[in-house]
């Protein structure tokens, strides 16, 4: 849009308001320009790092030798590194401008941070209310974590997003289903593996069992429906930010199938944060030593949904692992991580051109 001409002011109190006027909207474009600005630095040097990922000691050398050449300092190129991975997508918070963002930054919650940003674009707080507001979130969420529930300012606390509630079994959980000549086991995908007469002659049809790495089968006491269809998986492609094609390791055979991620929906590939999103999912599973999924029954397209959990390597990049908002000890949960950092959006259901997309990729 271009902007609106220039008129002769008559009156000093119009002359002041005009040029009041066009001073806030350069200083406002001026600011935005240096977000993207940083954002972009951020992403040059996060997609760097992931490219030397396997160097020891690569990064914290990079750092410094690039502030010494660029003259930027070394704080600041963490901090655009840190820009980069919490808003992937800058446009929604362009309008803050560098100072306001680089605050909000200093929230590690994903969904407190998220809210807060929210807020800070609605009343368009100013520098100083939310420093104000994110040093009560985080000294909030120290007093929490030191055990000292009850001492921290609840009304401190920012609203959390719109998240799933993660559904994971137990990987190796399978229940007994009777066949026509014996018992078998479900695998689910409408697969199952016939139980041979020695494992079968101790099991009963609906028990759930436990299967090991060499086919072994036990029982187990009080096994419950949600310990199943869980799986060790291995990611053979980021299809886009909500589908992956995965290889699933069942008893006695490996599984290749594309899951699409339930409860959300990312924006289309061939927009810029739709790259955005796949590019992130690249990432992190990239920095994880192991994947499970969980496979929710399929619609009426017959497309299997999955809960996706990813245990980041130790020694990853610190960067990634700053990105899980589960506890330390826990899994990131991936749909959660694309719903509260923006790259994806709620949908509780698809339409059939969705899957066909897919199917397509």
């Amino acid at each position: 849009m271009s902007p609106a001409p220039l008129t002769t002011a008559a009156t000093y109190p119009t002359l002041r308001r005009s040029v009041e006027r066009v001073l806030y909207a350069g200083r406002r474009d001026i600011e935005a320009a240096w977000v993207r600005t940083y954002h972009d630095i951020g992403r040059l040097i996060q997609e760097h790092l992931l490219c030397n990922q396997k160097r020891a000691g690569y990064g914290a050398k990079l750092f410094t030798r690039l502030a010494h050449d660029v003259k930027v300092s070394s704080r600041t190129l963490h901090e655009c590194v840190q820009f980069y991975l919490y808003y992937p997508i800058v446009r929604p918070v362009a309008q803050l401008g560098w100072n306001r963002c680089r605050l909000l930054c200093q929230v590690d919650d994903e969904p407190q941070r998220a809210a807060l940003t929210a807020q800070a674009r609605k009343h368009d707080w100013a520098s100083g209310e939310i420093q104000r507001r994110v040093r009560e979130l985080n000294a909030a969420r120290n007093v929490r974590s030191s055990g000292a529930e009850g001492l921290a300012d609840k009304t401190a606390a920012a609203p959390t997003a719109d998240l799933l509630t993660p559904k994971r079994g137990l990987v190796g959980r399978y229940r007994v289903i009777a066949l026509d000549d014996g018992l078998g086991l479900d695998l689910g995908f409408k697969l199952c593996r016939p139980l041979p007469p020695a494992q079968a002659r101790h099991r009963t049809a609906g028990e759930t069992v436990a299967v090991d790495a060499e086919g072994g089968v036990s029982a187990v006491a009080d096994g419950k429906s949600t310990e199943l269809f869980t799986y060790a998986a291995t990611v053979r492609r980021v299809i886009d930010g909500d589908t992956l094609e995965v290889a699933l390791a069942l008893p006695g055979v490996v599984l290749r199938q594309k899951l699409r991620l339930r409860g959300l929906d990312c924006p289309e590939i061939d927009t810029p944060e739709g790259k955005t999103a796949k590019r992130r999912v690249e990432a992190l599973v990239a920095a994880a030593k192991s994947v499970t999924v969980h496979t929710t029954k399929p619609d009426k397209y017959d497309r299997y949904l999955a809960d996706v959990f990813l245990e980041l390597a130790p020694g990853s990049d610190s960067q990634l692992s700053s990105l899980n908002s589960q506890p330390p000890e826990g899994p990131l949960f991936l749909n959660n991580h694309l719903l509260a950092t923006g790259l994806a959006e709620r949908k509780a259901a698809w339409e059939f051109g969705d899957w066909e997309k897919m199917a397509r990729r």
